[in-house]
């Protein structure tokens, strides 16, 4: 009888190494799946805010890009409007040299009175003609000054933006001459738009 019951404690031992065995692989199978889905929250999380953070920077350059294409059609769109203008004023320019040859002619045997009176009685006028005087005599850098000088006298009339523009050309220094054509196409040709 005393066998027996040592017996029973006996399986009643192992019954409770197994019940405590059991309880901690529960615990632990328990420990591993919490942890698995903490930090599968945590990856989808961070992929979520990664995958949110990429789409913003896709549209910030996607609209930078837009407004970079846009730049470049206005800019596009300006040079090709400067080439007309200058273009148009070639012809004009043309035109006035048949009809004022007598005139240049006469005159450039007296440059020295031009300058006296235009230092008198300083004019847009005077300093146009003198510039476009010496550009017609291949004078450019003194085209220059002379179109400078009537741009300080009036900075919204085109005509001397034009010839500055052209000057610069023929000396090479075509980077300033459209330089120049843009300035004022930001600046004038917008007032002159609202205007007309």
């Amino acid at each position: 009888m005393q066998e027996r019951v040592r017996e029973l404690e006996l399986n009643y031992q192992k019954y409770l190494i197994k019940k405590r065995v059991k309880a901690l692989f529960l615990g632990i199978c328990l420990f591993f799946i919490l942890s698995g889905a903490y930090f599968g929250f945590d990856f989808y999380e961070r992929k979520k805010q990664l995958f949110a953070k990429a789409l913003e920077e896709k549209k910030s350059l996607e609209k930078k890009l837009e407004d970079l294409k846009i730049a470049q059609e206005k800019n596009k769109i300006s040079k090709e409007k400067m080439k007309k203008e200058l273009e148009t004023l070639k012809q004009n320019e043309e035109e006035l040299k048949s009809l004022n040859k007598i005139q240049i002619t006469s005159i450039s045997l007296n440059i020295g009175l031009l300058k006296k009176a235009f230092y008198e009685n300083p004019s847009y006028e005077k300093a146009l003609f003198m510039s476009k005087m010496y550009y017609e005599n291949k004078d450019y850098k003194k085209s220059v000054f002379w179109a400078l000088k009537a741009n300080e006298l009036d900075k919204s009339l085109k005509e001397s933006w034009f010839l500055f523009a052209k000057a610069k050309e023929a000396l090479g220094e075509i980077q300033e001459a459209e330089q120049a054509m843009q300035f004022w196409e930001e600046y004038y040709g917008f007032l002159e738009d609202k205007e007309g």
